[in-house]
């Protein structure tokens, strides 16, 4: 079994930090600051030597990379941010581990694909990286608060992606599993094109001399669907959910091994890695506002994370997530503190060398017999399509960028699959002079249309891509769509979230 460690680069300056939370930001900024909220809340946290180093520089990674051998830690998953037209932060890491090649320290990556925006914007599924160092105040007129902007693009983009990611995938420490390089998606479930992206990595992987891709989502409900080869159970944030809870509740009385047996039970009857952590507390970046797992032992973890290794081995897993090697600003790390020192990296060393004598227990539970939280994976078809067709009804009156998005894609003539409410609404909203409709096609083939209609059993006119305006099911009709011989498949909701000005 091999124990991968979520590794966060936001240990070194980059001039957007400096622009946007003061000379010289980094996490550590963060650790620093924090205060202790209540009697007895162990804060701020402090590395040992007063550490605060630098990833800018390769010695800091060397260190890293030698307590990882010492302790049993097999490799990273990094964190890698890619945003709208190929806009990158805090790369510099991955690229000096990749340029340093005697540096012995595997790693794969984990797209951390959010916006970042300011902890005011109204921007859904915002990452907020800094609230309690931010200034407040008014923002300007035209300010949306937006910081980094998430958008996918189609395949000019995802080439462009891809291409920067190869020379990582083809380097010899990068993790496989069965050849084919690991990578994975932290909001997978945020992502309308993935299925088709999915697919059309694969493609270029193969033109690469690689044997595939090994392709994780986070929140990834039947993977398969998403072009995914399975789910990672992020933790503790799965379990948080499962709680019924995210930010805004002080849980200082959650208890760890309570925690812990809460997410050792947890099934989803997918291809799953089962994730764990080492103890949480964001209060450093989230002040009042953050979440306290409490009650930490050196013994508690090397239990846990025994029984953790030995549940994933009776699901045939190579791969053991932890959450994380260095995630100091939410309590999450294995690098030796003032508190434990080196403990938390010797127990889990122990675990990995000791987990066996649980094994018994995970495999006797018939791992096909899932209990999986349908509090996880619950969705509002109503509240999606209403909140889709808010965002398309405010871009038509304000004359934004439906047909703009479009045409820059060189979508010109289309299909439309659904034409419902929020299809005819998409219909109306483009620029018949610019967009031609070239047919519609709906489960009700019967309904009253100014365009040809087809069923899917009819052979469909070429168009430059076929628009889903069905998205609630868009992984289920994308394959359909595939079946079909359909080549480019859109989903409006990416086509309405990449031309919405929040």
């Amino acid at each position: 079994m091999k124990i991968i460690a979520m590794y966060l680069p936001q240990f070194h300056r980059v001039k957007e930090n400096d622009e946007w939370w003061g000379e010289g930001f980094t996490d550590w900024v963060t650790v620093k600051r924090a205060t202790p909220l209540f009697e007895g809340h162990k804060q701020p946290k402090i590395p040992l030597d007063k550490n605060y180093y630098d990833l800018a520089d390769i010695d800091t990674m060397r260190w890293q990379a030698s307590l990882m051998r010492k302790y049993g830690v097999d490799g990273i998953c990094m964190y890698h941010y890619w945003f709208k037209d190929g806009r990158q932060i805090l790369e510099r890491p991955a690229e000096n581990l990749l340029n340093e090649k005697g540096l012995d320290m595997p790693f794969c990556f984990c797209w951390a694909n959010e916006t970042w925006a300011r902890s005011w914007s109204n921007v859904p599924g915002k990452n907020v990286w800094a609230d309690r160092n931010e200034e407040k105040g008014q923002p300007s007129k035209n300010d949306r608060g937006i910081l980094l902007d998430q958008q996918y693009g189609l395949e000019r983009q995802w080439k462009d992606h891809f291409d920067y990611l190869l020379p990582f995938f083809l380097d010899k420490r990068y993790i496989c599993i069965d050849g084919k390089p690991v990578f994975v998606f932290y909001r997978s479930a945020d992502i309308p094109c993935l299925p088709a992206m999915t697919e059309y990595w694969r493609e270029l992987a193969l033109e690469a001399g690689l044997p595939g891709l090994h392709l994780i989502g986070v929140w990834a409900e039947n993977p398969s669907n998403k072009g995914l080869d399975a789910e990672l159970c992020h933790e503790p944030l799965r379990t948080r959910i499962s709680h019924g809870e995210l930010y805004g509740k002080l849980y200082s009385d959650l208890n760890y091994n309570d925690f812990y047996k809460s997410l050792l039970a947890y099934e989803t009857g997918n291809k799953s890695y089962y994730g764990g952590f080492v103890s949480y507390d964001d209060t450093p970046r989230r002040g009042k506002k953050g979440y306290i797992i409490n009650g930490l032992s050196v013994e508690g973890f090397r239990e846990n994370l025994s029984k953790l290794i030995a549940k994933n081995e009776a699901h045939g897993n190579e791969l053991v997530f932890v959450n994380a090697w260095n995630e100091w600003g939410e309590g999450m790390y294995l690098e030796p503190d003032e508190e434990y020192g080196y403990s938390l990296l010797e127990a889990l060393q122990i675990a990995k060398t000791n987990y066996s004598r649980y094994l018994n227990d995970y495999c006797s539970k018939g791992i096909l017999d899932a209990i999986k939280d349908p509090a996880l994976y619950k969705k509002d078809k109503p509240g999606h399509y209403l909140k889709l067709l808010d965002e398309l009804i405010t871009i038509r009156e304000n004359g934004e960028g439906i047909t703009d998005w479009l045409v820059d894609h060189e979508i010109t003539k289309i299909g439309v699959y659904g034409y419902g409410v929020l299809g005819k609404h998409f219909v109306h909203c483009i620029d018949s002079e610019r967009i031609e409709v070239v047919f519609i096609s709906d489960i009700n083939c019967d309904v009253r249309s100014p365009y040809r209609m087809c069923s899917m059993k009819d052979e469909f006119p070429q168009t430059d891509a076929v628009i889903v305006t069905a998205t609630f099911y868009f992984d289920e009709i994308y394959w359909q769509l595939r079946e079909k011989g359909e080549k480019r498949i859109v989903s409006l909701q990416q086509v309405i979230e990449e031309a919405y000005i929040w």
